[in-house]
């Protein structure tokens, strides 16, 4: 494995993109996406002749802040986020493709990060050897084209389905003038496969990422094969299940039954965070750190109670409730299958399927499952339990055993040997799904 200097600090950037046209027929116009880099020092003129990389000072003070640009602010951006120089990333460095969950952001490491114990020199995931790159994912609000900015399409812009129908009195469907577009795994895939194309980018190494990140890692394994090496989804699934499109629902009517919304349903948005905590961790981890008080009172507030409203607080003070109505969907509409011809007979990545023995929103033998399968169309296909008391969450929280995970990860056979282009490879295009109308 080459070696290389220090690495700097990581670095935010943003990189203007084609306008991108989603799988139900809307049009994402001034598609912009911010991303996160730490690698070498050797990586930064590349970096800087691709993209418009943030200062220090922008980048502190965007941390976990929701950005809403009108379209002039976009139009801005766009031109000075347009690369215009030819540099291409030094090829002995391999790189990595980190991909958040539901209401995480392009921050995977350094102060703050998500991955924050996992990253950095010395760790499994080391930036003097390792290219590490993460995106915000399409319809977030934390830099990439979202529902906070101006001129998002809405969900009455789903071509691809004609109009809405005229809604009778109960009917369980929304009001789709109020609702973003439909965004699905694969559009959030395809965003980063064009935002790898602006890199110049060709190969990853590896491509992992939990919940909904690990439904984005399948669809980008699928979408490009010749591109990923291996892959590690976390606590996630071939498709999204009635139990998991469920959970949404509720949560998603507790946002859309607040007065306020779309413009502030803050007690919405809180309660739909509630839920979504329910459901990312197990009772052993709560009644270990939210037990019952050591004595009762009826007026007393339960541990568990305030440990939600602290949850839901939280978010709603650095999300945009749009953006998470945009993100419950995405989740929903996840399918692997939906490709033509099914997309694992696509993939030709290694894999490390991780499944958490106590998740309760995505159970373990899914991933099991999913490595089984992987298995049956030939592929090197691994899988394993991580121990934990949290459940879903536990890819956030179980440092030591995601150490040895993502080490495994990285080293896992591959049926090709990494290519060392002497120029420039054929550009590979962000490839679409045939059902996904292109204008």
């Amino acid at each position: 494995m080459p070696t290389s200097s220090a690495a700097p600090a990581p670095r935010l950037f943003d990189l203007s993109l084609p306008d991108l046209t989603l799988e139900a027929g809307a049009r994402v116009m001034h598609h912009l996406v911010r991303g996160w880099w730490w690698g070498p020092e050797e990586d930064l003129p590349w970096l800087r002749s691709r993209a418009r990389v943030l200062s220090t000072e922008e980048a502190d003070a965007s941390a976990l802040r929701v950005v809403r640009r009108t379209v002039e602010e976009q139009r801005g951006l766009a031109e000075e986020a347009r690369h215009r120089g030819s540099g291409r990333a030094p090829a002995p460095v391999p790189t990595v493709l980190l991909v958040h969950a539901l209401t995480g952001d392009m921050r995977a490491g350094g102060k703050g990060g998500w991955w924050e114990p996992l990253i950095g020199p010395r760790r499994v995931l080391d930036p003097s050897r390792k290219r590490l790159l993460c995106f915000n994912n399409l319809g977030s609000c934390y830099g990439t084209s979202g529902p906070a900015d101006e001129g998002f399409p809405l969900r009455t812009d789903d071509a691809r389905f004609g109009p809405p129908l005229p809604q009778a009195k109960g009917d369980l469907r929304q009001d789709e003038h109020r609702l973003p577009a439909t965004l699905t795994p694969w559009d959030q895939a395809r965003s980063i496969l064009v935002a790898l194309d602006a890199l110049g980018l060709d190969e990853v190494e590896l491509v992992t990422g939990g919940s909904l990140g690990g439904m984005v890692v399948l669809c980008l394994a699928a979408l490009a094969p010749e591109r990923f090496a291996r892959m590690a989804p976390i606590a996630t699934t071939e498709s999204a299940t009635a139990w998991v499109v469920g959970l949404n629902h509720v949560a998603r009517q507790a946002l859309l039954m607040d007065p306020g919304y779309p413009e502030s349903p803050r007690r919405g948005l809180e309660l739909a965070r509630q839920l979504a905590m329910l459901t990312y961790r197990a009772e052993p981890g709560l009644e270990a750190l939210q037990g019952r008080p050591a004595e009762w009172s009826s007026r007393a507030l339960h541990p568990m109670h305030s440990y939600l409203e602290y949850q839901g607080q939280k978010l709603e003070a650095r999300f945009d409730a749009r953006a998470y109505l945009a993100q419950l969907g995405a989740m929903d509409h996840h399918d692997v299958s939906r490709f033509p011809g099914g997309g694992l007979a696509r993939i030709r990545a290694s894999a490390l399927c991780v499944g958490i023995d106590t998740d309760q929103l995505f159970f373990p033998s899914h991933m099991a499952a999913l490595a089984r399968r992987l298995r049956e169309r030939g592929l090197h296909a691994e899988h394993a339990t991580l121990a934990s008391l949290h459940g879903h969450d536990g890819f956030l929280l179980e440092w030591d055993a995601m150490a040895a995970l993502l080490a495994r990860a990285l080293v896992l056979p591959t049926a090709r040997a990494p290519q060392h282009w002497e120029e420039a490879p054929p550009r590979t295009p962000a490839f679409s799904p045939p059902c996904v109308p292109e204008a």
